[in-house]
């Protein structure tokens, strides 16, 4: 690991730093400071973390003797999954793509704990240096960046207030969970003074348009009010006032395992409100400043939303509720956020738990800031911009576009940025990979194939026109590629069907079944040829076997379709007024699914119940709403089943293996999920294989089964 990436100040003197094999010097004073193991150590702090001295030692030595992923997976994917992603995730700097820097950056991470943020950093920018305090963490991290052959890491033991570095040296500088705790680590300070100093050192290292990004919670966030833990170590500590706080801590006396909080100094973990940020970031020189919500908090930022983007922000709570309400049940506690958060969007989303702000000079963040055309961010700004015809960009004027949202997951190397025009028009969306990580291929063959089928259907007179998104360029900057495309006109079919009285309107849910039908039949057949031309890949092979044996078995399951492989309800726009729908996601297109896949897919992903129940904490309704679609008779089981018989009779299946292809569908998504390093994944698998055995033991009784009422009174044509 290079060690010489960047200049090293004496932190006594101000003097340039000479490296010796064993230690940093200085010719101006004579200082010196050891080189361990090839890190230069300049200041140390005894370890605090989320998890025992013992178990990080533990995970240390199996990383060291084998490799640090494999470690981190025995020791923590099925006993401590919030470790597991906290170590191993890349998406905890999810933001990058929203960065208005190019490849060429020199970054330093402040606080890099076990390198995972480091790691997302150097896979994108020329130059990371890493500081961290705590020898554990610096020794982890030096075994990840040499194993990853992160060549360019440069690892630092120090502290935030012991930085080696000359001014105007970083163009980023990551702060993420830090800030809060400066308060407790400069005692000679009060703790907003002990910030703003910090803030302000960090801010002379930058160079002249860097950007500073903080991770951090809000003071007013809504789980404060619902007692979420605060820094020291008890809830609602932080909506006390400061001197209410620290008497209220002396005479609790927490013992908080995440760091030495010594109570007796009273309440030194600050946190704002976002106008408190703010306020703190201008009396720190830092004149311009973006705030992002990241909902499942700024240490899995897998989405973000601006909160300047009001409307994307309502529309998020809205979604968001509904869905859980579906799926987990009904809440008083989120009955609460269902009134609150809503109304208070337009106050700058006073409420919001998470921020992640992204601060600079007075020209940092500008769009036309020199430094801006070399990043990722803007190039995909000022081609959204020019989407429309000439007349549309002549009545509008200069259309100024900008991310609004970033949506990824867990462990996946792939997020998607919505960009929209100052009024809050979607202009276009953008899918985002990093080509120097796995998976790295399926946004290029996404946006191929999305070519290949527009193509493939045009000449022809099929009801496809405007279903998918009009693929516009594919664009490569440093080791990001982007695809730019049309967003998809209408409602998301989940938004739709996750609201209270979607499956109490019949005639709207049948319109919109027989649609997606009308649509599946069409183009089953296109998609039958694209496979034929070699345009469509074929999924893995260990993913088409039954649960029981490892072989592909023979018979009605051997059939092969080509299907779009995602095809749930999030995918899949509705447009009301012109009775249109659009697909989108096309990147898991593939060929050797069995017949009906998309639309048992989509099926299930409606989450269809008779009546809302009544679920224990942490439980879901997907085994009862599947079982409910697909084994009790109702006049939605009824309407699948008719529209079920309608693609089997115009593809040519024979409708009496239709259960047979049901169970097929849902062993091959256990198998999907098994093959995945997410304990997510794992419990989706667990429950993909309860509703195996469901159909197992209950093949009689399936909708779908031979020997039914409904299987005799819905007649083949011309029978």
């Amino acid at each position: 690991m290079n060690t010489t990436l960047v200049r090293q100040r004496c932190p006594k003197c101000g003097g340039a730093l000479g490296h010796a094999p064993s230690r940093m010097e200085c010719p101006s004073c004579g200082s010196s400071w050891p080189v361990i193991n090839d890190v230069p150590v300049y200041a140390s702090a005894k370890y605090f973390g989320e998890v025992s001295r013992d178990e990080i030692g533990r995970l240390l030595a199996a990383a060291a003797t084998g490799h640090w992923l494999e470690a981190v997976k025995s020791h923590f994917r099925d006993s401590n999954p919030d470790m597991y992603y906290y170590i191993a995730d890349l998406t905890r700097a999810a933001w990058i793509p929203l960065l208005p820097l190019g490849p060429g950056s020199t970054v330093l991470d402040v606080g890099a704990g076990l390198g995972a943020i480091t790691h997302a950093l150097a896979l994108n920018y020329h130059r990371v240096v890493a500081v961290e305090p705590i020898d554990e963490r610096v020794a982890f991290t030096k075994i990840r960046a040499r194993q990853e052959r992160l060549d360019n890491v440069e690892l630092i033991q120090t502290t935030v207030t012991e930085l080696p570095f000359f001014e105007n040296t970083f163009d980023l500088i990551v702060l993420n969970g830090i800030l809060e705790w400066i308060g407790e680590w400069r005692r000679d300070l009060h703790p907003r003074e002990a910030q703003i100093e910090t803030l302000r050192d960090l801010r002379r290292l930058l160079k002249p348009g860097g950007i500073i990004l903080i991770g951090i919670e809000n003071r007013i966030g809504l789980g404060s009010f619902l007692s979420r833990v605060d820094h020291s170590g008890l809830p609602y500590t932080s909506l006390m006032p400061r001197a209410v706080a620290s008497a209220y801590l002396k005479f609790k006396k927490p013992a908080f395992h995440r760091a030495s909080i010594d109570s007796t100094q009273g309440y030194r973990t600050y946190t704002y409100s976002p106008r408190g940020y703010l306020k703190l970031l201008r009396e720190a020189g830092f004149h311009s400043a973006d705030f992002w919500w990241p909902p499942d908090g700024y240490n899995a930022p897998h989405g973000m939303l601006k909160l300047s983007d009001l409307r994307e922000i309502r529309s998020h709570y809205r979604r968001d509720l509904d869905y859980k309400d579906r799926v987990n049940g009904r809440t008083l506690r989120r009955q609460l956020k269902g009134w609150v958060l809503p109304r208070t969007a337009g106050r700058a989303t006073l409420f919001a738990d998470d921020l992640v702000i992204m601060a600079g000079g007075k020209h940092a963040l500008a769009r036309n800031h020199p430094d801006s055309a070399k990043s990722l961010s803007e190039a995909l700004n000022r081609l959204a911009a020019g989407i429309g015809t000439a007349a549309e960009i002549a009545h509008n004027g200069q259309n100024v576009c900008h991310a609004s949202t970033l949506t990824s997951h867990r462990l996946r190397n792939k997020s998607v940025l919505s960009l929209v025009t100052t009024d809050g028009s979607l202009k276009a969306v953008a899918k985002v990979t990093n080509r120097a990580l796995p998976g790295a291929t399926a946004i290029e063959r996404g946006f191929t194939f999305l070519q290949a089928l527009r193509a493939a259907w045009q000449p022809r007179n099929l009801p496809l026109k405007g279903s998918v998104p009009v693929p516009i360029t594919l664009l490569r900057v440093g080791p990001l590629i982007a695809s730019l495309e049309t967003p998809a006109p209408g409602m998301r079919l989940q938004d739709l069907s996750m609201a209270r009285s979607y499956f109490a309107d019949r005639q709207k849910v049948e319109r919109h079944l027989d649609l997606i039908v009308s649509w599946l039949i069409p183009v089953h057949s296109v998609l039958g040829e694209l496979a034929a031309s070699g345009a469509i890949k074929q999924i893995p092979p260990h993913w088409r076997r039954t649960l029981e044996s490892s072989e592909e078995p023979p018979g009605p399951r051997s059939i092969s379709w080509s299907q779009h492989g995602d095809f749930f309800s999030e995918n899949v726009f509705i447009d009301e007024t012109s009775q249109g729908l659009c697909v989108i996601d096309w990147d898991g297109v593939g060929h050797g699914y069995p017949p009906l896949f998309d639309w048992f897919c989509l099926v299930t992903s409606l989450y269809y119940l008779r009546h809302a129940p009544s679920l224990p904490k942490g439980q879901t309704i997907d085994a009862l709403s599947f079982r409910q679609t697909y084994f009790e008779h109702s006049w939605f089981s009824d309407l699948v089943v008719r529209l079920t018989y309608r693609i089997c009779d115009e593809c040519g299946l024979d409708r009496d293996h239709i259960t047979e292809w049901l169970q097929e569908y849902v062993a091959l998504r256990c198998c999907q999920f098994q093959s995945s390093s997410s304990p997510e994944d794992k419990a989706w698998a667990d429950r993909y294989r309860e509703f195996y055995e469901w159909i197992l033991g209950h093949r009689a009784e399936c909708i779908f089964a031979a020997n039914t009422a409904t299987q005799r009174s819905i007649r083949r044509p011309g029978r």
